[in-house]
């Protein structure tokens, strides 16, 4: 005599697997994070090639890659790089992630499945060299995607909102007839940040290495806007939908 099995809706973890979640419910909370952050124009027509249809590009075009050491979060500690575009939705900014790397599995799974960060394992350094910050992408380890140096000489007082960071998700299609993914939306989280200190200074940012695999460098650098190097706390909360594909 069949049975049938007893795991239904209300018993699933929040994640997968289902008995052994790989990662807990949001809000996740980060302590000491610390952050270079660059800002620079870029090619227009590259931009809008990466932004999805119901984001408006805001120029002249500009792109963003940063570089964080989190010594402490609900993930536990991990390094992560971010290349995102500056946009707007319904006439709000926010910043579109493009790409993003880190060097754990948690916040990754958690990236990709809640808000649709597209995140993937890498190599990533941040450490003080003299009187700069250094902050370095690989993937794999030898192959230099990014470089960034940044010297704080100001203190900043208060930093500006860019709005929500926003993330596509995307879930494949199961049916190999149909190439077109089952979902595809638009996730925005807005997180809050307690600033303890943020510096700015010159910087400069190269793409040593080549990849069709990760075009880090799709988005070249025309022009440093700003650079600022932050030490903060973090509230991630879970994001919401504004937009489906």
């Amino acid at each position: 005599m069949s049975a049938r099995g007893r795991l239904t809706l209300e018993k699933l973890g929040y994640s997968m697997p289902s008995d052994a979640p790989a990662f807990q419910a949001p809000p996740y909370h980060y302590r000491n994070a610390q952050a270079v952050s660059v800002k620079f124009e870029t090619d227009r027509e590259a931009a809008l090639d990466a932004l999805p249809e119901p984001l408006e590009l805001i120029e002249p075009a500009s792109a963003n890659l940063s570089i964080y050491w989190y010594p402490f979060s609900t993930f536990g500690p991990y390094h992560e790089a971010i290349l995102r575009l500056y946009a707007r939705h319904d006439g709000k900014p926010l910043t579109y992630i493009h790409q993003i790397f880190v060097d754990t599995e948690p916040p990754m799974l958690a990236g990709r499945e809640v808000w649709g960060f597209p995140k993937k394992l890498a190599t990533i350094g941040f450490e003080r060299d003299r009187d700069m910050i250094v902050g370095r992408l690989e993937r794999p380890a030898g192959v230099r995607l990014a470089t960034m140096l940044m010297r704080p000489e100001q203190p900043v007082a208060h930093l500006g909102s860019n709005g929500p960071t926003t993330g596509l998700r995307i879930i494949p299609s199961a049916d190999p007839a149909d190439p077109r993914p089952a979902l595809a939306e638009l996730i925005a989280a807005d997180s809050q940040h307690e600033l303890r200190a943020a510096w700015e200074g010159p910087a400069s940012i190269a793409f040593p290495d080549a990849s069709v695999f990760d075009p880090v460098n799709r988005f070249p650098v025309r022009r440093i806007v700003k650079a600022v190097f932050m030490e903060y706390d973090i509230l991630l909360p879970a994001g919401r939908v504004i937009a489906r594909l």
